[in-house]
């Protein structure tokens, strides 16, 4: 998926806008809504111009796509529990980022080091030193769940075993993603789980064909196609 800084009211381009139709998909297999984008942006939430109106997690506007010199983008306008891409490759992840996977929405946070105590003798119960990443669950109305401390090198999330596994969530595969640490960074990489591997919206992000978006609990599709399609 390729990304870019977006510039707020760019200058439109001649050719012309490609056709975009977004579609809700339904995991229970029962119908799905679709609805073209016709103007310059369409707004997705509870009453926009893509309806979610059975959704408590979702702004009554959460998601605007627009055009941005001639290019597709979209952005975050709800806040609250966000906007979240699916990944299609390898993709760096920042302290503060949101995570979804499965039924999870998680966190990442900095360990902060552990002070020594007296005489230089780290105390009983402080941090590891070694660790300086954790991913912490966050549970329905933002309480803090579970903690996992992220070791250097390859972090395993799954459903039945791994690093970080959840093994309630129906949604989470075996083997879902793998999330490696090299000293305060940290990459995240999808291993072609059957649900998608997400990343909450930071700020605008160009859209290709193809993209999905999680909004509130809502899976919505994108189609981009070009005008002479």
């Amino acid at each position: 998926m390729t990304r870019g800084t977006i510039v707020m009211g760019a200058q439109r381009t001649l050719a012309p806008r490609p056709r975009v139709s977004l579609r809700v998909v339904r995991a229970d297999g029962g119908p799905e809504s679709q609805v073209e984008m016709k103007s310059d942006q369409l707004v997705c939430g509870r009453r926009g111009d893509l309806p979610l109106p059975d959704d408590p997690f979702v702004a009554d506007a959460q998601a605007r796509f627009f055009f941005s010199g001639g290019r597709l983008a979209i952005e975050d306008v709800g806040g609250g529990n966000g906007v979240f891409v699916r990944i299609r490759s390898e993709r760096e992840f920042g302290v503060g980022g949101e995570l979804r996977v499965g039924r999870q929405r998680l966190l990442l946070e900095p360990v902060p080091a552990a002070a020594p105590g007296p005489g230089g003798v780290m105390q009983w119960g402080s941090p590891d030193p070694g660790v300086r990443l954790r991913i912490v669950q966050i549970l329905e109305g933002g309480v803090r769940g579970a903690a996992f401390p992220l070791k250097e090198g390859e972090n395993l999330l799954g459903r039945d075993n791994g690093d970080l596994a959840f093994p309630t969530d129906g949604f989470v595969s075996g083997r879902h993603a793998l999330l490696s640490v090299k000293q305060d960074r940290l990459t995240i990489k999808d291993l072609n789980s059957s649900n998608g591997t997400f990343l909450r919206l930071g700020a605008p992000v160009f859209v290709e064909d193809g993209d999905q978006f999680l909004i509130g609990r809502q899976l919505v599709r994108v189609e981009v196609k070009s005008a002479a399609a």
